[in-house]
């Protein structure tokens, strides 16, 4: 993803969410795992996109 404003695609969201948790939660030994604003807003993004998916999926 770069800073030109366009928005990312729903897959490289997804993709970047997955290398973020899987690299967090790649030490076993770890009780809990810290993210940063951005990596939380990932997150968020991803969830966002899955839920309008799914709301344009029922209508």
């Amino acid at each position: 993803m770069d800073d030109r404003g366009e928005m990312p695609s729903a897959l490289q969201v997804a993709r970047a969410v997955s290398v973020v948790l899987g690299r967090k939660l790649a030490d076993q030994a770890a009780g809990e795992i810290v993210l940063t604003r951005e990596e939380a807003a990932l997150c968020l993004g991803l969830a966002d996109g899955v839920v309008e998916n799914l709301e344009q999926s029922e209508a």
